[in-house]
């Protein structure tokens, strides 16, 4: 069986990656390893589904242990990638989709990950602040921080392979399924 592949989707927050990734998800040829996180649960997300939420201290030996891929502290709080479950999409020959910040990216392409790096842009900072406050889950101050890092993260985006504009779910998750099928087809 061919080893599938990795592709790391970074953007901003509230750019849509976990939106997309979702979507994509729904075909059983990508598989969408869940990010383990410090920081608190938003309403309606479940332990195991959106993240694994973890203590400060149960995160720390995580990555003492080595089982995290990647991890960075994003507003206070780490985030990581699992490295079981990615290990084990690749070798099922799947398309395992990281969403992973900026940092986590950084860190991949220093380790040499052989992945294929997406970044995903919002079509202006107007339509990301209004996604950030349709959240409902940020007051102002929370949203004007997202919208400051956001602009500095931006500025990163010439270091991925390939930039996507959501300016609809259908169109970016189309574009990144062409992109998926692109380095499929290099590849072999």
């Amino acid at each position: 069986m061919a080893r599938g592949k990795i592709i790391v989707i970074s953007g901003p927050s509230g750019a849509g990656k976990t939106t997309i990734c979702r979507e994509m998800g729904a075909n059983p040829r990508f598989r969408i390893p869940v990010t383990a996180t410090t920081r608190p649960p938003r309403e309606n997300e479940k332990d195991g589904i959106d993240y694994h939420f973890l203590t400060k201290e149960q995160f720390e030996n995580k990555i003492a242990s080595g089982e995290l891929l990647e991890y960075a502290k994003i507003l206070g709080h780490y985030y990581g990638s699992l490295r079981k479950p990615v290990e084990e999409a690749v070798s099922s020959g799947q398309t395992c989709l990281l969403n992973i910040d900026i940092q986590g990216a950084e860190t991949l392409r220093k380790k040499g990950l052989d992945a294929t790096f997406v970044f995903l842009v919002p079509p202006d900072m107007d339509t990301l602040r209004s996604r950030l406050e349709d959240r409902g889950t940020e007051n102002s101050a929370s949203v004007g921080k997202r919208l400051k890092l956001a602009r500095a993260e931006m500025q990163k985006k010439g270091q991925y392979d390939y930039i996507v504009v959501n300016d609809t779910i259908a169109r970016a998750v189309q574009e990144i399924k062409d992109i998926v099928f692109s380095e499929s087809k290099s590849s072999q």
